[in-house]
């Protein structure tokens, strides 16, 4: 267990995170606006739903087939704005034909292809974790972000929006 200097430290130095799912370790990525609106987006995609008291598991159950988004959620923390995709370069043999098809010979070719890290990671997430350690992993991720500051921005910028004159009178 840290003491909350640890933590203070952890958090000014920015330390990164270690996460190990399905026995992969994973090091999240420091915070990024643009790693905050990608999570946004996720957000907005979870179905809005009222949760009755009385028949919560029933109405658990019902919407959650909806909610494919936290695994992009999780994904979308542990990798961060940058390293949402990659490049792996591969070989792939082609078949070439020349004089009306009489002769035939392979060549080898490397191809760039795009590897979606998030999809694999997002899928890996949620087959391997329980909602508690997801729910655990969400929260630990978003508390070491500068929601705060963020926040901070987006209220200043709004203000300001709203004070600006809409229509010129004479």
């Amino acid at each position: 267990m840290k003491t909350t200097e640890q933590k203070v430290s952890d958090t000014i130095l920015q330390k990164p995170i270690e996460v190990t799912v399905g026995g992969k370790k994973y090091t999240a990525a420091p915070a990024s606006t643009a790693t905050l609106i990608l999570i946004s987006e996720a957000i907005s995609l979870l179905p809005h739903a009222k949760l009755d008291p009385e028949r919560l598991v029933e109405d658990s159950l019902s919407i959650a087939k909806e909610c494919r988004p936290l695994g992009d959620i999780a994904a979308i923390l542990l990798l961060g704005a940058k390293n949402l995709t990659g490049t792996v370069k591969t070989r792939q043999k082609t078949e070439k034909r020349r004089l009306w098809g009489l002769l035939k010979y392979t060549e080898e070719i490397e191809v760039e292809q795009v590897i979606d890290r998030k999809a694999e990671l997002a899928r890996e997430l949620l087959d391997d974790l329980s909602p508690r350690e997801l729910n655990n992993l969400v929260v630990m991720l978003l508390q070491k972000m500068e929601l705060g500051d963020f926040f901070g921005l987006t209220t200043f910028l709004t203000e300001i929006n709203l004070l600006r004159p809409t229509k010129v009178e004479n």
